[in-house]
């Protein structure tokens, strides 16, 4: 960690953050497309392992609690190099129905100052008919050997909204569940105008409900809610959910649009885009807390939002959540990350008495 935060960090935030972003992930597919390359890696970063960390999330076992969120593996290409620098599984996408170019302008903004990201790409994505083309092959190759969930939505693009949105993120569930371990449903997604009507507007995410479960689901699918949703919203989509035994659980929280208390100058009300990072993490916890408070004997949760310490992914498994993503700290603390993080969990997990992080999960509610 010391070498990445001390020599190469350094150098690649005097780049244009979305170019290192499409650079990380083209070095990881090169990485992860060779053997060699991979196992490399692997002796590299030296995985840390621990039964005190092996655990589930909805009948899926993983070797550790740590998950990389969507948007970071846009197109599901490098979840072998996932796997090699140690993490448990991987979310990939968001993959939308159609080919969706995302939004113009600055579409990805470091906040150095906050350890944060201020995120507007706009769901950009190739569509599901060309990801299936490549899932295929990875699948036939037995490419994943970790759980991978596939987050898939609406496509951003013009008029399309209401029922010919739901089409649209349909058409991408039912093109790609065959290739998930599971799915989830991205209705919240905070850099796109309408993308949270599914789960504001409560007719229409009833209406999702409804549309999915005349698909017959054969995968657990989990949905990925905004931090900013109101506490009676909040009950409502539990009690709307509960009747669907293929709704695994929630995918707690999305980025934010409450730039309250940040301190970076570059970031202005005029830039658009959802906040990440540390300033996340108190408005996320209050999500996790209230659904798990009402939901735990029904659902199973995934925590993501503001992960910057050990304590933070220690916080949200107490609040919670069987397992948890990260997604902006692997940004700035680099690839050790992962495994500094669990090192440093099954040693809080065993000072707490704990024989396995499943005794922990929810403790402090």
């Amino acid at each position: 960690m010391t070498v990445y935060q001390k020599v190469i960090k350094p150098i690649l935030f005097t780049q244009d953050p979305e170019r290192m972003h499409h650079l990380f992930n083209d070095l990881g597919w090169l990485i992860g497309s060779n053997l060699i390359s991979k196992k490399i890696l692997e002796l590299i970063i030296a995985n840390y392992n621990d039964d005190v960390l092996r655990t589930s999330i909805a009948g899926l076992d993983v070797k550790n609690p740590i998950g990389l969120g969507a948007g970071f593996d846009k197109e599901g290409k490098i979840v072998p190099t996932l796997e090699a620098v140690g993490f448990g599984f991987a979310e990939i996408g968001t993959i939308t129905g159609q080919m969706s170019p995302g939004n113009n302008g600055v579409r990805l903004l470091r906040l150095v100052e906050d350890e944060a990201l201020v995120v507007n790409y706009g769901l950009v994505s190739s569509g599901a008919d060309r990801v299936k083309k490549r899932f295929k092959r990875y699948v036939k190759h037995n490419k994943w050997k970790i759980p991978v969930g596939i987050s898939v939505a609406k496509s951003n693009i013009p008029n399309l909204s209401g029922e010919l949105g739901l089409d649209d993120l349909l058409s991408a569930y039912q093109k790609l569940e065959e290739f998930a371990d599971y799915i989830t449903i991205n209705v919240s997604c905070p850099n796109v105008g309408d993308a949270g009507q599914y789960c504001e507007n409560i007719q229409l995410y009833n209406e999702l409900l409804m549309r999915i479960d005349a698909k017959n689901p054969k995968k657990p699918i989990f949905i990925k809610l905004s931090p900013d949703l109101s506490e009676n919203r909040l009950s409502s989509i539990l009690e709307m959910t509960d009747k669907y035994s293929w709704a695994k659980g929630f995918v707690l929280t999305n980025l934010t649009h409450d730039r309250s208390g940040l301190k970076s100058l570059k970031l202005k009300k005029t830039v658009k885009g959802g906040v990440s990072g540390i300033g996340l993490k108190s408005k996320s916890n209050d999500v996790l807390k209230f659904m798990a408070t009402r939901g735990r004997d029904r659902y199973e949760f995934i925590g993501l939002g503001g992960v910057n310490s050990v304590d933070d992914v220690y916080k949200k498994i107490r609040l919670g959540a069987s397992v948890v993503q990260l997604v902006t700290s692997l940004i700035y603390h680099g690839p050790f990350w992962i495994k500094y993080l669990n090192l440093q969990l099954a040693q809080r997990l065993k000072d707490d008495g704990f024989t396995n992080i499943k005794e922990a999960v929810g403790v402090d509610l």
